[in-house]
């Protein structure tokens, strides 16, 4: 599902406001969900197959459960709100923390 939440693309500046979990891999040894997540200028644009405005890697810890779909649990993860005792959030981990997922 995407997500939704304005962001400021680190290339230009410009508000994506449109997210979608394009890939996700799991790394059983070190227990960790990576996702790769292209953000749009919006629902619009990406129905009218407009490219990304940028492209990141969002490393999770922590793998989806037996039988859970690994696109949902990464979605999940990706708008959990910090936990009070993160303190200073790594590079990108939080950077969807409070986004709304849609259907």
């Amino acid at each position: 599902m995407p997500l939704e939440k304005d962001y400021i693309t680190p290339s230009t500046g410009a508000v994506a406001s449109y997210h979608l979990v394009q890939q996700v891999s799991l790394d059983k040894v070190s227990t960790a969900t990576n996702a790769t997540v292209s953000s749009y200028l919006s629902k619009d644009a990406v129905d009218a197959g407009k490219f990304a405005m940028y492209t990141q890697q969002v490393m999770l810890a922590g793998l989806p459960a037996d039988g859970q779909n690994a696109f949902d649990y990464a979605e999940a993860q990706l708008v959990a709100a910090p936990p009070a005792d993160a303190g200073a959030p790594s590079v990108n981990r939080y950077v969807f923390a409070g986004a709304t997922i849609v259907s």
